[in-house]
């Protein structure tokens, strides 16, 4: 496991123990730390398709709750006390004057939303880059321990099994 992954659980973690401390400025500002730190690792870390699958999963999961701390912050920022008795998603929740419309508020959603799948997006690599082994200078013993271990194995599977 990479050095970003460790890092990224260790924050979350301590995330979510501020969140169950109710302590949400902290919790959300941890969350948006970790998840930086999953989508630093998932851009420059190489990890199997499994792997980037299982982060890519958690950090939508930590981004949403995110979503909901900011919300259930900026909502007692202006109404000087939430609606709910915390920033889950259930709760009945009333109408008042001058409050946004559902509409509007799913618009702010997709918006986030979407500022968020681009983050994600743009940690992962698409391209396949065109570098040879001829490219990277030196390092020989390097190249040939990567071979050994990554390039063997699956050019000849038959062979490691």
């Amino acid at each position: 496991m990479s050095t970003h992954v460790q890092k990224a659980i260790e924050i979350v973690s301590k995330a979510t123990v501020k969140d169950k401390e109710k302590n949400y400025e902290e919790a959300l500002r941890l969350y948006e730390h970790g998840v930086e730190y999953f989508l630093h690792s998932l851009k420059y870390d190489t990890h199997s398709e499994r792997s980037k699958e299982n982060i890519k999963n958690k950090c939508v999961e930590y981004l949403e709750r995110a979503e909901n701390l900011k919300k259930y912050l900026k909502e007692k920022d202006e109404k000087g006390n939430p609606k709910s008795h915390g920033p889950n998603n259930g709760g009945a929740k009333e109408k008042k004057k001058g409050e946004k419309s559902d509409s509007e508020s799913e618009d702010e959603k997709n918006v986030e939303k979407k500022k968020f799948q681009n983050m994600l997006s743009d940690a992962i690599v698409v391209e396949k880059p065109n570098v040879h082994w001829d490219d990277v200078a030196g390092l020989n013993g390097a190249k040939e321990a990567l071979k050994e271990a990554v390039i063997l194995p699956i050019k000849f599977p038959h062979l490691f099994t």
